[in-house]
């Protein structure tokens, strides 16, 4: 990052001050225009800093790396069950797949390794029961050279994991490989049962009906986009009842956020057997040989930029490269017979208008060139940096791709189309700026970037099916992706939202939060709503990012605070005053968390406004003293007994009270996966507790958010290993929040209720 700024400083130095902004193309074309020396440095400078980024590669030490890691798996996967025992089957199979994982992952494209790698990761994973994911190691395993001498080996196991999953046109291609060749009798045999199996299944397959599972949802609501005095906005054409699905909108765009390794076609984000792009350093994995095969498209263009570590030092840019890359065989025909970059610019352009017309139907490209954007408001040193990113990413293209050979047929020179596409890469950049979203997920809490959920041995029992009171360590919401979706951007601004959205992998499920009136603008949020901020807090990123001073209800009623402040409710500690009263905020207080600040600063002190007496909270750091002993039976209750001795303080839902239930719950939970016993008031007073933050947070964050469902997984560990009662009202009630989640969580946590709390019910 060092060095891309001192590129971007000595540009800087070549370029004359920005005048008044006017687009993307005349941006970029200032920059395209700059007289012969200084253009010739400039250019020179970009070179020099993509030469720079090139990485030593010693093929000789990287397969001495992956035969490490894969010796260590075929020790423990060689492991006999004794030194185990039964109930440790996952720790052997899974551990070995996890060291399986590291010596493919450290292989890149070193072939010899790698396809070793991968057909050992197979043997464990069909052991384990992951089929899919067998089959699709055994074919890697082959893709990357395997022994010839071995292949019958490899497509023996690829035959059998398509038995198993029932795949009857993969199982007969790998029979018609297996009798090509010569087999021993063994084989010979295994083959032999294989086309027994074959004529089985096909029995079966022609006497059944294919039923493909659909999602049960209600219809989506009606909804119309709308142009006007407040821009593009989204309307209900219907009234619409809270909780109901508005829209669903798939993104063709995104980008994994901080290194952590998702699915770079699908954002899957469990995966058990990630498969690398070998020339990528360690740096893009798929779920599967079909998301990889979906992705090539765009992934031939960036292969080169995460070799050379290029895409993490550009921010927003990587994602407006990514919409130029995938929308531009959608605008390629609209612009090859345009003689020159300004005219293609003024047929994009042209593209640009007609929004008031736009719906859910309309092409994403089209969608996205329409999007706002703030360019022209930046301030100059901003878009600069925006501007000489965008060149960035397009003499990469130029010189260490072959993006710009689909250009040669037409009539603007290729000069012209450098010109166009570093415009559009600044275009999709400014508008991402204002439009782009984060999507989140849950995983297992502390998960390292390069590992992978699925493969915590100490996690799960089978294939998606996690171990007694192991739920609460899939509770981790991390931000996954930053991705594109242009037809929710329509949605205006508001601090107290009409929608809340779901991000299913690289599908965003917009619900409605409330119950919406025929005619009623949908509003989304683009920060911390109303109850979670104040209004000097929620409006500085609106200032800043997005330009514009908030005038929803909300931030305009008389008292704006009001929401927020009903969650910081104390009682005086002074014994003759005991009123009720909320702190007052100094003027440049963003927050009234002072349980967050340094001792020593004053938004760590809370003064009674009535008495005027500062409040000591000796209470609270009793409690936190106490955290440290919860091993012991005896401080656990002590704890109880203090989280209850805090209503004497801490009025309504308080937000410290939720801190404080989270302080309690965390560690008591960690010491019992480190084999703590808890017995029967723990199993009481913990759920209490829990049933109390959640309370908090369905008051605060709503009862479908992810806050919500993240602390929900707590009780449902405790309802699993207690026998707590629990009504079917409540048991209902709380699985109906799997229909905010994700698909690939939702069956990770059917399986848990099916497989403990309703077994625990029966």
């Amino acid at each position: 990052m060092d060095h891309l700024a001192q590129i971007f400083t000595q540009q800087d130095e070549l370029i004359a001050p920005v005048g008044a902004y006017q687009n993307e193309y005349e941006a970029i074309k200032a920059l395209h225009s700059l007289s012969g020396e200084k253009r010739q440095r400039f250019q020179n400078l970009t070179r020099k800093l993509l030469g720079d980024l090139d990485q030593p590669h010693d093929r000789k030490a990287i397969a001495e790396r992956s035969r490490m890691w894969r010796n260590k798996g075929n020790s423990l996967f060689r492991s006999s069950a004794m030194e185990f025992g039964p109930d440790a089957e996952a720790e052997r199979v899974l551990g070995a797949c996890r060291l399986y994982t590291k010596a493919v992952l450290v292989a890149e494209d070193v072939e010899d390794e790698l396809c070793l790698a991968f057909a050992n990761r197979g043997i464990a994973l069909q052991e384990y029961g992951y089929y899919q994911e067998a089959y699709d190691d055994c074919a890697n395993a082959l893709e990357f050279g395997y022994p010839r001498r071995l292949q019958h080996k490899v497509i023996i196991r690829q035959a059998h994991c398509a038995a198993k999953l029932k795949r009857t046109e993969q199982l007969a291609e790998n029979i018609a490989c297996l009798e090509k060749l010569q087999l021993n009798e063994r084989f010979r045999q295994q083959l032999e049962d294989l086309k027994e199996n074959l004529e089985m299944l096909r029995g079966q397959s022609s006497s059944e009906k294919s039923v493909e599972e659909q999602e049960k949802n209600d219809p989506i609501q009606e909804i119309v986009c709308q142009s006007g005095s407040r821009g593009r906005h989204m309307i209900a054409k219907e009234a619409i009842p809270q909780g109901k699905i508005i829209f669903r909108e798939q993104a063709t765009c995104f980008v994994p956020l901080e290194q952590r390794l998702i699915c770079q076609q699908c954002a899957c984000s469990l995966m058990c057997a990630p498969i690398p792009c070998p020339k990528c350093r360690q740096r893009v994995v798929y779920c599967s040989r079909e998301c990889r095969e979906r992705h090539k498209s765009i992934h031939r263009f960036e292969c080169v930029a995460y070799r050379k570590d290029l895409l993490k030092m550009v921010g927003v840019s990587h994602l407006a490269l990514r919409m130029v890359l995938s929308y531009m065989p959608s605008m390629l025909p609209q612009l090859q017979e345009c003689a020159s970059s300004a005219e293609m610019w003024s047929t994009l352009m042209t593209l640009t208008t007609g929004a008031d017309k736009e719906d859910e139907q309309t092409p994403q490209y089209l969608q996205s060139l329409r999007m706002i954007s703030h360019l022209d408001k930046a301030p100059q040193a901003e878009l600069v940096y925006h501007m000489l990113c965008a060149n960035l990413l397009q003499v990469y293209l130029k010189e260490c791709t072959d993006f710009f050979a689909q250009f040669q047929p037409s009539s603007a020179s290729l000069e012209d189309w450098h010109l166009i596409v570093a415009a559009l890469i600044l275009r999709s950049a400014g508008q991402l700026l204002v439009n782009g979203h984060v999507g989140d997920a849950l995983l297992p809490v502390n998960l390292e970037a390069n590992e992978f959920g699925l493969l915590q041995s100490e996690m799960w029992q089978k294939p998606r099916h996690l171990q007694l009171g192991q739920l609460h360590n899939l509770s981790q919401t991390e931000p996954l992706t930053a991705i594109n979706l242009p037809h929710l951007s329509i949605c205006n601004h508001a601090c107290a939202p009409c929608i809340r959205t779901k991000f299913d992998g690289c599908t965003a499920v917009c619900y409605s939060a409330v119950d919406i009136e025929a005619g009623d603008e949908i509003f989304n949020c683009y920060t911390m709503d109303y109850r979670k901020s104040m209004l000097r807090q929620r409006s500085q990123p609106l200032q800043e990012v997005y330009k514009f001073e908030c005038s929803c209800a909300k931030c305009t009623r008389t008292d704006p605070d009001q929401d927020y402040l009903k969650f910081h409710r104390y009682r005086c500690e002074n014994e003759s005053c005991l009123r009720e009263f909320v702190p007052e905020p100094l003027p440049h207080q963003t927050n009234l968390n002072w349980w967050l600040q340094s001792p020593d600063a004053a938004e760590a002190s809370v003064c009674c406004p009535v008495c005027k007496e500062t409040q000591v909270f000796a209470w609270y750091n009793d409690f936190m003293c106490l955290i440290d002993s919860c091993a012991e039976a005896k401080a656990r209750r002590e704890l109880y007994k203090a989280f209850d001795g805090v209503d004497q303080y801490l009025l309504g839902h308080h937000i410290l009270k939720r801190k404080l239930a989270e302080a309690l719950i965390e560690p008591c939970f960690a010491e019992m996966d480190e084999g703590c016993v808890l017995d029967d008031v723990d199993y009481e007073n913990l759920t209490r507790i829990v049933e109390t933050q959640l309370e908090g947070t369905a008051a605060q964050s709503g009862g479908n958010s992810m806050e919500y469902i993240s602390q929900m997984t707590y009780l449902w560990d405790l309802w699993a290993l207690s026998k707590c009662k629990r009504s079917e009202q409540q048991l209902q009630e709380m699985k109906g929040k799997l229909e905010y989640l994700a698909a690939e969580h939702r069956e990770i946590f059917e399986n848990y209720y099916n497989d403990f709390i309703e077994q625990q019910c029966k």
